[in-house]
């Protein structure tokens, strides 16, 4: 109420400059998590270092939200189930954490990409002219074999990023979990009801053969 009574006294121009302070003061607010944002929009790719709390990546994740692009959010925020993302929302501790995990895949996907064009440069007498590569690549056989020799020898003492479960995805497990432990108890009622059937069977047929001897 003590706002509201302020911002009524100002004129246009003073609640302007309110709410371009305000709008700053916000975007930069520190909540004490980190927010490591990488942006693919119409075939550019970088990272949004800016964002420090859970509204601004808000405002960046509708930003780019499929139309326009995609961002990919990966935060030591335990509970990001109020963000509404269109790309990734993961977990990971640390920001040097990520950085491994990154350098490790970049790796990883690299070498059978290589491989693969190398192959391809080599046979590219093979196909037709109009399908020939133009250009050789800029690596050699021995250049993929020092990247696998590095992933071979990488340090893999890096937490890599897990998918955030929202309240409604809980529940679903939890839920599944329940049936398939109902369905785990039935089928063992089920396989005890017919093993004492056949050992009342089996009784009766041991009765009916003594009656006839």
């Amino acid at each position: 109420m003590r706002i509201d009574n302020f911002l009524k006294n100002l004129t246009i121009e003073e609640l302007l400059e309110v709410q371009s302070k305000a709008s700053g003061i916000i975007h930069d607010y520190k909540d004490g998590y980190f927010y490591i944002c990488e942006v693919r929009s119409y075939g550019r790719n970088w990272k949004e270092s800016d964002i420090y709390n859970t509204h601004t990546l808000q405002e960046l994740c509708y930003q780019y939200y499929g139309e326009d692009g995609i961002v990919d959010v990966y935060s030591n925020n335990p509970d990001l189930s109020g963000i509404d993302n269109y790309g990734v929302l993961k977990f990971i501790p640390s920001v040097e954490d990520h950085k491994k995990w990154k350098d490790y895949m970049y790796l990883k996907n690299s070498i059978p990409r290589h491989e693969e064009e190398l192959d391809n440069w080599d046979k590219r007498e093979d196909v037709p002219f109009k399908y020939q590569l133009s250009f050789a690549p800029f690596y050699i056989r021995e250049d993929i074999d020092e990247m696998k020799l590095k992933l071979e020898n990488f340090d893999m003492n890096f937490v890599e990023p897990k998918s955030y479960i929202n309240n409604a995805e809980e529940e679903m497990e939890k839920e599944a979990l329940e049936f398939l432990k109902d369905f785990d108890t039935w089928k063992e009622c089920k396989k005890k009801l017919n093993n004492e059937e056949e050992d009342t069977d089996s009784s009766i047929d041991l009765g009916v053969i003594d009656e006839e001897v």
